[in-house]
């Protein structure tokens, strides 16, 4: 595997993530202390992102599959989006220093919408140009380059967030926009896209793995078997549950833990910032668990991981220092199974579809990030605030079950050390040296 131009590909992910966990930090925060808003309707603006990127995601991967130009498929949608992004992100730390509602909404709504436009493009770029093989391990180096960046912005938001009533946010979206601009230009600067590609189709033929027709067309149609349309819905559906539970945390925990725990202004972060460092390192070994057991199996323990985890926050009402273990429980759960889902939806697309499969698992994964913000926060508003992580528990436990559907895009069974015999793989998979691939027409 390339590693240097995979870590190149995955800084504007790394970049793109250190806005997220500013927002699933701050903007609660700002809602309920700033413009005192309750909730459940603190949850229906949570989930304005991910209904964007249900709206929009499909449609600029599926653009990105068609697109033609000199600097590649995916790389127009980096370089514009991330623009729009930069420019549309001071107004929302000023408008809640200034307590301007409309400011805040708008400048919120533009970094929405232009990071909706270039995020299946941006993870789409990773498969384009890594070998099917590699690809747990690229997706493992990808998660732990945006592990690098969520540790970073946690950092800054402990340090730079005082615990006051009314703290200016606007240092730590200033450290984001330099990233974000950064990212790109490097990548923009180090990767010629439509080179990284052809490299990605001389590696894949060195190591046996022949693609239809060996290259990569644009906005292909796919027929899929009823097996493997089954492992698809499956593996989806695991992805969607995943998410149900795992963001009824993530963009909850600031206001949980100052309710349930006393922690003021950015203190919440470095009870955060456990789970992001031991993720860190746990990505290459969940990956390398993965080429030795399955995706499937690794992603099973991960589930199993995180629901014992949840099981014992649920129990924890206090603050204690064993909190630390259980948030790191969550790391390697969510290590084991982040790195895996994907890939293994990468395994069923084609050459030609990357894009839209890409635009799948997002679909699936903000589906479930639109309704999850506002039932918790529901569960949190009326029921209590401590029945947050029995919530997780629950759909935990639902995550495993699509699992059982699941018999495509598990790891290919080929080390990276020595070329095996050729087998032509057509946007399925090689499973235990036969071939499972199916037609693009």
């Amino acid at each position: 595997m390339n590693y240097k131009r995979t870590i190149l590909v995955s800084l504007p992910f790394m970049a793109f993530m250190t806005f997220w966990s500013a927002y699933d930090g701050i903007i609660p925060l700002m809602l309920k202390n700033t413009f005192h808003i309750g909730d459940t309707v603190s949850g229906v603006v949570m989930a304005l992102d991910n209904i964007l990127a249900v709206l929009l995601l499909p449609i600029f991967g599926s653009l990105s599959d068609k697109t033609k130009s000199r600097y590649g498929r995916r790389m127009p949608y980096i370089l514009l989006g991330t623009l729009f992004a930069v420019l549309g992100m001071p107004l929302i730390p000023l408008g809640d220093y200034f307590y301007n509602f409309p400011m805040f909404i708008i400048g919120l709504g533009v970094v929405l919408l232009a990071l909706s436009s270039y995020r299946s493009a941006e993870v789409a770029l990773m498969p384009d140009v890594t070998p099917s093989p590699y690809r747990s391990k690229a997706d493992a180096l990808n998660s732990l380059s945006a592990t690098a960046g969520t540790m970073v912005i946690l950092a800054c938001i402990s340090l730079l967030v005082p615990a006051v009533k009314h703290p200016d946010y606007m240092a730590v979206f200033a450290v984001i926009m330099v990233l974000m601009t950064a990212s790109a230009l490097i990548l923009f600067f180090t990767v010629k896209e439509p080179e990284a590609v052809a490299r990605m189709q001389e590696e894949s033929r060195k190591l046996g793995v022949v693609y239809q027709e060996d290259t990569v067309s644009f906005g292909g149609k796919e027929t899929l078997p009823a097996d493997v349309k089954r492992s698809l819905l499956g593996v989806l559906a695991c992805v969607f549950f995943f998410f149900f539970a795992y963001n009824a945390t993530s963009s909850a925990l600031s206001k949980y833990a100052n309710v349930m725990w006393g922690m003021e202004g950015g203190s919440y972060a470095t009870l955060q910032l456990v789970p992001v460092i031991v993720t860190l390192f746990a990505y290459l070994p969940m990956a390398g668990l993965a080429v030795r057991i399955g995706r499937k199996k690794t992603v099973i323990a991960g589930g199993l991981l995180l629901i014992i985890a949840y099981g014992a926050l649920f129990f924890s009402g206090k603050f204690s220092p064993v909190l630390y273990v259980y948030m790191s429980m969550i790391g390697i759960g969510m290590a084991a199974v982040s790195i895996n889902v994907y890939p293994m939806i990468m395994e069923i697309s084609t050459p030609e579809t990357t894009g839209k499969y890409t635009g799948y698992y997002y679909t699936a994964s903000m589906t479930a990030q639109i309704i999850t913000p506002v039932l918790s926060g529901a569960v949190m508003e009326f029921i209590g605030y401590r029945y947050l992580f029995l919530y997780a528990f629950i759909f935990g436990v639902i995550t495993l079950i699509p699992l059982l559907f699941v018999h495509h895009g598990d790891v290919m069974k080929m080390e990276e050390t020595a070329p095996q015999p050729t087998g032509q793989i057509s946007g399925g998979l090689q499973e235990n040296g036969v071939s499972s691939s199916y037609s693009a027409s």
